[in-house]
């Protein structure tokens, strides 16, 4: 598994807003010590670019996804290693992965 790569992730029943069940998620960090990944669902409701700390990733040859889809950083989440299901569908081209670092920043702004 790479970071910022694509896989099919199965994140089970969501509840309430949640992402949930088996979707395309961005591989965000490996936790190895721990068989866990940290991931960012995504979502083909284009409408979800109108919530704050989104992204938008696009169906390209080096993303291979089926749809235009949006990176829902906000629901960034730690997963077990079991949660990911089949092989890489892509990767996240380089100036996607400059825009989440900068939502993911802004985000996570502490006072």
């Amino acid at each position: 598994m790479e970071e910022y790569s694509i896989y099919n992730v199965d994140f089970g029943t969501g509840k309430g807003h949640e992402q949930g069940y088996p979707r395309p998620a961005i591989m965000l960090k490996i936790i190895n010590d721990l068989g866990m990944c940290i991931v960012i669902p995504l979502t083909s409701n284009i409408d979800h670019l109108n919530l704050p700390y989104t992204v938008q990733i696009n169906k390209t040859g080096h993303t291979n996804l089926k749809e235009n889809s949006v990176a829902l950083v906000f629901q960034v989440r730690a997963v077990d290693r079991m949660r990911i299901t089949g092989i890489q569908i892509g990767r996240v081209e380089e100036y996607q992965v400059n825009k989440i670092r900068t939502v993911i920043k802004e985000m996570l702004t502490i006072n």
